[in-house]
C-alpha cells in the first residue's frame, strides 16, 4: 500500500469517527441505539453483503463493506460509552492476532502452502 493511500484512508477514518460521534450525540434514532437493537441490522447488513459478493458487482460490496463497517464503529462507539474498549483497541487487537496467526511471514515460521498455513492459523 502507498504512503498516499494509507494518508488518504486515515483522514477518511477520522472523518468517519467524527460523523458516527456526532450521530450518536445529535441523531434521535442513533441516541436510543443499544447493542440489542442493533443486532438484527447488522445480521441483515452481513446478507446484503453475501448477496452483493454473490452478485460479484463490486460497487454493491463497497457499498455493503461500508455499511458492516458501520455497524463495527458504532458497536465501537457503544463500547466506548461504557469505558470497554475504542476503536483503536479493537484495531490493536485484530493487528496482533493476524501476526500471532502468521509466523511465517512476521517470524522465522515455514509455510509453502495453504494446508501449512491452515494448521498453524489453528494452534
Amino acid at each position: 500500500m502507498k504512503i498516499e493511500d494509507i494518508d488518504k484512508a486515515k483522514l477518511e477514518l477520522e472523518r468517519l469517527l467524527i460523523i458516527v460521534d456526532e450521530l450518536r450525540e445529535k441523531c434521535p434514532w442513533d441516541k436510543i441505539q443499544t447493542f440489542d437493537s442493533l443486532k438484527h441490522l447488522t445480521i441483515e447488513e452481513l446478507y446484503e453483503l453475501l448477496d452483493a459478493i454473490n452478485s460479484r458487482i463490486l460497487f454493491h460490496v463497497k457499498e455493503e463493506l461500508g455499511d458492516v463497517l458501520l455497524h463495527i464503529l458504532f458497536y465501537t462507539r457503544l463500547s466506548r460509552e461504557e469505558n470497554a474498549f475504542n476503536f483503536s483497541e479493537v484495531m490493536s487487537n485484530l493487528s496482533n492476532k493476524l501476526i500471532n496467526r502468521h509466523p511465517h511471514i512476521y517470524e522465522n515460521g515455514v509455510a509453502d502452502n495453504p494446508d501449512a498455513v491452515r494448521k498453524i492459523g489453528s494452534k
